[in-house]
């Protein structure tokens, strides 16, 4: 079946088998954090972001994205802080840069085992291909 799939249909089905995988082994350690939840996390932990911002490259509406937000400060996993401009930004509390981190290392683990199956020159060739700007 996979051979009548073009480039992108099987980037997009990898990401989602990825994906999924990586959120049912985080679910088997801890509280469950949805996908959109994760991104934001980890968003915000890339450095300074607005939920706006995260929203567009999310492609979801900004009101979803704050909400999301919410319920993370209500979990305990962010706070929203207000600087002395008046301007309003999320950051990360301990628990939720334990998450970053723990989820970090769930990704690395897993990308071990991509290497068992691929072969360490396979992934860092793929990782490179993957990197490179394809769509001028």
């Amino acid at each position: 079946m996979n051979e009548i799939l073009n480039i992108i249909d099987l980037i997009s089905e990898k990401h989602i088998v990825l994906r999924r995988e990586v959120e049912d082994r985080w679910a088997e350690q801890e509280e469950d954090i949805s996908h959109t939840e994760a991104l934001l996390l980890a968003k915000i932990n890339m450095g300074k972001i607005s939920i706006a911002e995260i929203a567009r490259q999310a492609n979801i509406s900004r009101q979803a994205m704050f909400k999301c937000a919410k319920k993370l400060e209500t979990r305990g996993y962010l706070i929203f802080v207000t600087n002395e401009q008046g301007n309003r930004y999320t950051e990360l509390t301990l628990k939720g840069n334990d998450y970053c981190k723990r989820s970090q290392e769930l990704k690395e683990a897993l990308e071990n085992k991509i290497v068992d199956v691929l072969g360490k020159e396979q992934v860092k060739m793929l990782k490179e291909l993957l990197n490179k700007n394809w769509i001028e």
